[in-house]
């Protein structure tokens, strides 16, 4: 709005209000807009007012509608970006779950794997070695042959046999740990004066 006709409107109805001519016009210079016009009836006023509403709850409707349709959009972007990376991580594991069965089934195709499988077994399974450094040290173990599993014949062939149906106590024989033994517990008797 122009001096001239902020000064009309302030004049109309200032002098009603008990107010100086130029006071309404000092009031504020900010919505121009929002004031009645001096052409303009009370109905066109109310009616302008409704439709500046209107035009301005659309707006703020739209802006907020935008808003929510960039912040779906982001939160959509984030979801995109973080089921990639999941896939990628998936990719990455398969790709190494494939890796390992691969090097576990070349060191069990080796030919020394069937002379000593319990190697093969602990090469496999409980290194990291690369499948050629475990075949190399499994060769190596397997040159050797496979153990001899031990017999019962050959591990009783070390015991002394005891003479069960005797009366008697055998002695022990001199320098042995039986021998030792009793002369330790002789001597704590002697001490305590026990027979």
């Amino acid at each position: 709005m122009s001096k001239i006709t902020k000064m009309m409107a302030s004049l109309s109805f200032a002098h009603l209000l008990g107010m100086p001519a130029g006071a309404k016009a000092e009031d504020g210079d900010g919505d121009d807009d929002k004031k009645q016009r001096t052409d303009e009836s009370d109905e066109d006023y109310a009616k302008r007012m409704e439709e500046e509403e209107e035009e301005e709850k659309k707006k703020e409707d739209a802006r907020r509608a935008e808003e929510e349709e960039k912040e779906e959009k982001k939160k959509e972007d984030e979801a995109k970006k973080a089921r990639k990376a999941e896939e990628d991580e998936d990719d990455k594991e398969k790709a190494a779950r494939v890796n390992e069965r691969a090097r576990c089934a070349a060191i069990f195709k080796c030919a020394a794997a069937g002379t000593r499988p319990d190697v093969a077994a602990h090469l496999a399974f409980n290194t990291s070695m690369p499948s050629a450094e475990a075949i190399s040290m499994l060769e190596t173990f397997a040159v050797g042959g496979a153990p001899q599993p031990s017999s019962l014949a050959s591990r009783m062939a070390g015991v002394k046999p005891q003479n069960v149906g005797s009366g008697a106590a055998a002695a022990p024989a001199a320098g042995s740990d039986a021998a030792v033994t009793a002369q330790i517990i002789a001597a704590g008797k002697a001490r305590r004066g026990e027979k």
